[in-house]
């Protein structure tokens, strides 16, 4: 079966990214020079010292087609942190050891730091060889090379002698990489575009321009990308890549953009570009972490210095089932950063020591924005279920949401996975009934299942304390069972409540199925007595402590002019204005058939008309107008809308 093949630009042409890892005067800028005929040491210092000191850039072309982005990083320990910023993202490393001297500390540090950024292919360059020409000192390095690759990435790599000072053997390495390479799984193009910035510069007639190897998706000019940490929108001006300005850029590229809207200076190396939306900064991150054999023990809260793409940052490391992580152990963990970062779901990332500087450890991003979590075995059973795929991520990461809900778009900045994988987690998710999905919201079944109890709860509890009452008003009852979050999921669990017929909702009002209202004798007779009472008041109906003074048990006069106004019979048309809904139907009508006659009515006209007061007919008209029954115009009213043709 075929491998799937490298990203291709919009001309066609395979890119892949290979960097040289190893000891320090090694030969790895020689080695670049003498396969691309460019020196990586841009800076005077390095010419003058002989010495890389930070990132170098060259191309060349395989005898396949592939063009090859080389990135040359330096060997001291000092400036690890510049080799990890280029490291990270490469498909291929060429791990340089002199013949002369063989396996140094730097080259098993650097091995260390490539197999926690999960490089998987490389080739072994044996450099060098015009200096070495014992053959049992050469067996010795070989067999050395072995005993340091065994167990890595790196196991069964082919060796390959070369002088990249004389060009012995480099025409072998050219055709080994072109073989490594063509075994490699392509990048995603297709995804979102995600670019860390490893260098930023100004160019004369240009402005600020960025380089970075382009991890996923495609880039072209005019694009709008998102520069994180900050969040501000910059344009693609231009896009170049090795040199040459290109149509697009595509995932597996060096990639050279001119920006515009933003200074040199607010790009710096760590930052990224991505797809707007789709990454989110965050300063507390969950891990699944591996201590080195060789490394010292790490505290709890313990202070590192953490890599991940071109950045660096220092922080804190959150271990959550012990206190500390011994040489060789593995643990899932937090990381507790002291600025903001950007990364994303099953990022590698390295850890060194925040002092004395030295690689101890590594591992994969679990979550890219997390809360806080407390302590202890509970946590770390789910965090590493969660390891197991997106799907319970997604879960997670709901329930975390609780009332409020997500998007998927926020769900896979938080997460740090693609948009499309998570909506389809998430309506596997609901279709297995642990989520839902409501109107372009994701919802945790648990949340709903907590305000349905409540709900039920709520009913229950109202109609125990208010039992002459036909319901519970529906924006107490809200506020009870729904103290906050999303009205999508309110408004679902209730509609569900009502279609199972365990809730029945009639206006303003929800009960518990079966419930009806209990009232004794008094609240019968103190009804009636306030219904008549209204009845006979007609268009001067009496005030609300005027009618309760004059009944003889006044508490249930009270319940039951709240349950006449609740079930319609009363109607409060303005402050202590009540009328019966009889007569307020009556001058509904006196109102209707005056506007027809006359065109409208005005306060004064209506109250001769039922001879009563200004105070009654000025409620009334402004109830009318907020029914949309009538319109006011000036000191008239007209009808809101034609009548109907009779």
């Amino acid at each position: 079966m075929a491998r799937p093949a490298l990203p291709s630009d919009a001309g066609g042409r395979r890119h892949a990214v290979v960097g040289t890892a190893g000891h320090i005067d090694h030969g790895k800028s020689a080695l670049v020079r003498a396969l691309t005929g460019v020196d990586p040491d841009r800076l005077e210092e390095e010419k003058r010292r002989g010495m890389t000191i930070d990132l170098g850039f060259a191309h060349f072309d395989l005898p396949s087609g592939l063009r090859v982005g080389l990135v040359d990083v330096p060997g001291h320990e000092r400036l690890i942190k510049n080799m990890l910023a280029g490291a990270a993202g490469i498909d291929l490393v060429l791990l340089v050891v002199a013949a002369d001297e063989g396996v140094m500390p730097q080259t098993r540090e650097h091995l260390d730091i490539l197999r926690f950024l999960q490089v998987r292919r490389g080739v072994v360059v044996l450099n060098k060889i015009d200096l070495a020409t014992d053959a049992e000192w050469l067996a010795l390095v070989r067999e050395e090379i072995g005993e340091l690759c065994a167990g890595t990435f790196l196991a069964g790599a082919p060796i390959v002698p070369v002088s990249a000072r004389t060009g012995a053997g480099i025409p072998g390495l050219v055709e080994a990489i072109d073989r490594a390479l063509r075994e490699i799984p392509p990048r995603d193009a297709d995804a979102p575009a995600r670019l860390p910035v490893d260098r930023s510069f100004t160019m004369p007639g240009f402005g600020t321009v960025v380089t970075g190897t382009l991890w996923s998706g495609r880039i072209r000019a005019g694009d709008v990308l998102e520069l994180l940490p900050s969040g501000r929108e910059v344009r693609v001006r231009q896009v170049q890549s090795h040199g040459a300005a290109v149509e697009e850029a595509c995932a597996g590229q060096r990639v050279a953009l001119n920006l515009a809207g933003v200074a040199k200076e607010e790009v710096i190396r760590g930052h990224v570009l991505a797809a707007p939306g789709t990454l989110r900064p965050s300063r507390v991150v969950d891990v699944r972490l591996r201590l080195l054999p060789g490394a010292p023990p790490l505290p709890h809260h313990g202070r590192i210095r953490l890599y991940a793409g071109a950045d660096e940052v220092i922080g804190r490391v959150r271990l959550l089932d012990r206190d500390r992580l011994l040489p060789g152990q593995e643990a899932v963990a937090q990381l507790r950063l002291e600025r903001p970062t950007v990364v994303a779901r099953g990022d590698p990332f390295v850890l060194r020591r925040y002092s004395p500087m030295a690689t101890i450890g590594g591992g994969d991003v679990l979550a890219a924005t997390a809360p806080l979590r407390r302590r202890g075995a509970d946590t770390v059973q789910a965090l590493a279920a969660q390891a197991s795929g997106l799907g319970p991520q997604v879960l997670a990461a709901l329930r975390e949401a609780g009332a409020q809900g997500a998007t998927a778009d926020a769900l896979a900045q938080q997460i740090g996975a693609p948009r499309d994988r998570v909506a389809a987690e998430a309506q596997a998710l609901a279709g297995a009934g642990q989520a839902l999905v409501i109107r372009g919201r994701l919802f945790a079944q648990g949340a709903a299942d907590r305000i349905r109890a409540g709900i039920l709860r709520a009913l229950a509890d109202y109609h125990a304390a208010v039992p002459w009452r036909i319901g519970m008003p529906r924006d107490e009852l809200k506020s009870r069972a729904f103290a906050s979050g999303d009205d999508r999921l309110y408004s679902h669990v209730l509609d569900g409540l009502v279609a199972d017929g365990e809730v029945a909702v009639e206006g303003a009002f929800a009960r518990a199925a079966g419930f009806a209202p209990a009232r004794t004798a008094a609240d019968e007779a103190a009804a009636r007595s306030l219904a008549d009472a209204y009845r006979r008041g007609r268009f001067a109906p009496p005030g609300r402590e005027e009618i309760l003074a004059r009944l003889p048990d006044r508490a249930a006069a009270g319940r039951m002019l709240q349950a006449l106004l609740d079930d319609g019979t009363l109607v409060e048309v303005g402050a202590d204005v009540v009328f019966h809904r009889d007569v307020l139907a009556e001058i509904e009508a006196r109102v209707v058939e005056h506007i027809a006659r006359h065109g409208d009515i005005t306060v004064a006209a209506l109250r001769d008309a039922l001879g009563s007061s200004r105070k009654y007919v000025l409620a009334v008209l402004e109830y009318f107008d907020a029914r949309h029954l009538t319109r006011r115009v000036g000191d008239k009213r007209v009808l809101a809308r034609p009548l109907a043709p009779s």
